[in-house]
């Protein structure tokens, strides 16, 4: 690295995928058999980045429903909450589920990405290339108001910076 050749590495969710998230939010499917629909899809698509030549693979985000708020929501003292306010694309609207402070921030060592780049990284040595996850940088909790109640859970914005850098370090 680096390699002539890349990519982001967010790919568009196959309708598979699509639906296989919608039976598991309405109960129709448990986590294990979303979990087994994401790891077949991903081997496929990590298959068809080494086939283009592809030196360093992702597994397309398939496990994230949003590219930078599943990571927030991994982190102790993120929560998850509903902005009632859509993110606008060109007219469409979206979900409005959100991120904010709920309390001090800390690194969580059970954070679902760990075993999403483990499942990846497997992959990737299988084939002889390196496996690449994208996180949001720490700024990714300052927009949309996120981080304006950090006064209820520290007493200088300094300390809750030093938090957020010791979190993602």
């Amino acid at each position: 690295a680096p390699f002539k050749n890349d990519i982001v590495g967010s790919f568009l969710r196959p309708q598979e995928l699509k639906a296989a998230r919608q039976k598991y939010f309405a109960g129709e499917l448990d986590r294990d058999a979303l979990t087994a629909v994401e790891d077949r899809l991903i081997t496929d698509l990590v298959q068809k980045e080494v086939d283009n030549g592809l030196q360093a693979v992702t597994d397309g985000e398939f496990r994230r429903s949003w590219w930078h708020l599943d990571f927030l929501w991994g982190l102790n003292g993120v929560a998850k909450y509903d902005g009632h306010e859509s993110y606008k694309f060109h007219g469409k609207k979206t979900r409005t589920d959100n991120a904010e402070l709920a309390g001090k921030v800390a690194y969580n060592p059970d954070h679902p990405f760990f075993a999403a780049f483990k499942f990846l990284h497997g992959l990737a040595q299988e084939h002889g290339v390196v496996a690449k996850q994208t996180i949001p940088s720490p700024t990714m909790l300052f927009r949309d108001h996120r981080s304006d109640n950090w006064p209820k859970f520290y007493d200088t914005r300094a300390d809750y910076l030093t938090d957020l850098a010791k979190a993602y370090h």
